[in-house]
């Protein structure tokens, strides 16, 4: 039989729960650290090169870094994300008029770039078209981002 006090109960239970609060709000901390909040700057800038081809046609980036697909073509091409990504996903991007809705596509003039920062882990699918004349025979083979989580 327990013959300490029944205030003694409710200690050991305070100092429990407290130590499980500690434990969760840890968690919360290393979880947020796998995230970018939106307008933070990348980590690194990696680039996807459009000539005849898209190189690299796999490209894997960490969550944080940019990546930049760059028109090295005289005439302007389009990229197509065939994975929908919400804006939570995206820390930043530029040229995708209207991302995160219902149109995953830039324009990409001649020597110019789009580019997006990933915020989340995932993979990403994405078309070149390469001659906006004629998208059935311009279109590239499907290519890939793999976003993993930043290693601490």
């Amino acid at each position: 039989m327990d013959r300490r006090p029944p205030a003694f109960a409710i200690v050991q239970r305070a100092i429990r729960a407290t130590q499980l609060g500690g434990l969760l709000l840890g968690a919360g901390f290393l979880a947020a650290c796998a995230l970018v909040l939106p307008g933070a700057p990348p980590l690194h800038t990696h680039y996807i090169h459009i000539q005849d081809a898209v190189s690299p046609p796999r490209l894997d980036v960490q969550v944080g870094d940019e990546v930049r697909w760059q028109n090295l073509r005289d005439e302007p091409v389009t990229v197509s994300l065939l994975s929908h990504l919400s804006g939570s996903s995206v820390s930043c991007h530029t040229g995708f008029s209207r991302f995160g809705s219902f149109d995953d596509t830039a324009t990409i003039q001649p020597k110019a770039y789009v580019s997006l920062c990933f915020a989340r882990a995932g993979s990403i699918h994405f078309n070149v078209w390469l001659d906006l004349q004629d998208p059935l025979r311009s279109m590239t083979p499907t290519a890939k981002i793999v976003v993993s989580p930043r290693s601490t």
